[in-house]
């Protein structure tokens, strides 16, 4: 796949998708009711801008491809969505589930 510096090759772009989907699945177990206490040590809003920060930076490198704008938004409702007082999981994690599809769009 072409980048702003020169190619990744399908096996590099296959790995980054593993890690990026792994890095997507975390936003869900971290918000889950049932093992929210399990992580008391994690700073989710941190967590969560610094995967955006990441993700920002692979759209400029891949000059900002449709799947990747989408996901961006998508995950933006979604930290918007924990924001709000009436949180709703379900609602939350729908948006990460349809963010975690994205990544296998992104290159085609």
């Amino acid at each position: 796949m072409k980048h702003l510096y020169g190619y990744f090759t399908d096996e590099q772009m296959d790995g980054y998708k593993t890690k990026l989907h792994k890095d997507v699945f975390w936003l869900l177990i971290y918000k889950d009711p049932n093992k929210i206490n399990d992580f008391p040590d994690v700073d989710y809003e941190k967590y969560f801008e610094g995967l955006m920060l990441k993700i920002n930076g692979l759209s400029e490198l891949l000059s900002y491809p449709i799947e990747i704008v989408e996901m961006m938004s998508v995950l933006e409702a979604a930290l918007l969505e924990t924001r709000k007082e009436n949180f709703n999981f379900k609602t939350y994690r729908k948006l990460i589930f349809d963010a975690h599809s994205l990544v296998d769009k992104i290159g085609g």
